[in-house]
């Protein structure tokens, strides 16, 4: 429930109350709230997507008395999720996302600036999605018993959006760290992992863990290897041409990887030069897919070798 509530605090003061006043049960299991100008505000849950109605009840139905979102709140959340800062921001702006305290993540669209052929920023926000981040201790017991059941080597965590891909790699640092003594970096370009405010995790991902806030992943991997001698390196989102050149050079130098990608199968990765270029390069024993619409289960092991 404060987790929810703290992802809630970045949104519009309107929005907040009226999503402050939810039964707690049903907060916990929203993952996701979509703000999308002049449409009924949604709240997108592992079951499936639920409105509030006017006078602040839940509906599963549309209908012309729901709560719909403001261009007024649209502007205010954009606001305070920039803490007022909007060109602070202008990097994660143009990328389509902002990171807030508490590692949760809104997404957020309107119409594109473009300057040299490149984004470069956004005005008329015309929605936002706020991903609510959550911990769940122990949930990546299961995938450590089976990335490890018969050496040390690194894995890939391969699933479609929302499948806890994140949450499992959290989880995974925090085991290896704490359970299995080993050096963890966690390399946090977008800080969903271990969620830095001030210099300090807010997300459990053990003690032996050294985190790498804010860093673009290439760059922060070579730099863990230089300065930090990790066992391991956990790292989302790993598939362009300088992530798979780093990734070399740390396993050259004895690194296991624990990292995740977008692919939904084997054929995803194989139709995919850099992901297909990634998982040949050594560094993973195996491929685990998530199932989709169940988060943080796993429906099947690949072990990596020829053609997989």
């Amino acid at each position: 429930m404060k987790r929810f509530l703290k992802a809630c605090g970045f949104l519009s003061k309107r929005i907040y109350s009226a999503l402050s006043t939810l039964p707690e049960d049903f907060c916990r299991r929203v993952c996701e709230i979509r703000l999308r100008a002049g449409k009924p505000l949604s709240l997108v849950t592992f079951d499936g997507c639920m409105y509030l109605t006017a006078t602040g009840r839940l509906t599963g139905l549309l209908n012309t008395q729901l709560f719909a979102v403001t261009r007024a709140d649209l502007k205010e959340s954009f606001n305070r999720l920039c803490e007022y800062s909007v060109y602070s921001h202008s990097n994660d702006i143009a990328s389509g996302f902002i990171t807030v305290s508490g590692g949760h993540r809104a997404g957020v669209y309107g119409t594109a600036v473009y300057s040299g052929g490149q984004i470069t920023g956004m005005r008329d926000v015309g929605g936002i999605n706020m991903r609510v981040a959550r911990e769940f201790c122990g949930c990546a017991q299961s995938l450590v018993n089976e990335a490890f059941k018969s050496d040390f080597a690194g894995f890939l965590l391969c699933g479609a959006p929302s499948t806890g891909k994140t949450t499992l790699l959290r989880d995974c640092a925090r085991i290896m760290s704490d359970s299995m003594f080993k050096k963890v970096a966690v390399v946090d370009e977008r800080g969903e992992i271990a969620a830095v405010s001030h210099g300090e995790a807010q997300n459990n991902v053990g003690v032996n863990t050294d985190v790498l806030d804010g860093y673009i992943k290439s760059q922060g991997i070579l730099q863990a290897v230089r300065t930090l001698s990790p066992d391991v390196i956990v790292c989302d989102e790993l598939g362009g041409e300088k992530d798979i050149d780093a990734v070399i050079s740390a396993v050259n130098s004895g690194v296991v990887f624990a990292a995740a990608v977008h692919a939904t199968n084997t054929d995803d990765i194989k139709n995919k030069p850099q992901l297909y270029s990634l998982v040949k390069t050594g560094a993973f024993s195996k491929l685990i897919f998530l199932k989709s619409g169940e988060p943080c289960k796993i429906c099947e092991t690949v072990s990596v070798g020829g053609d997989f």
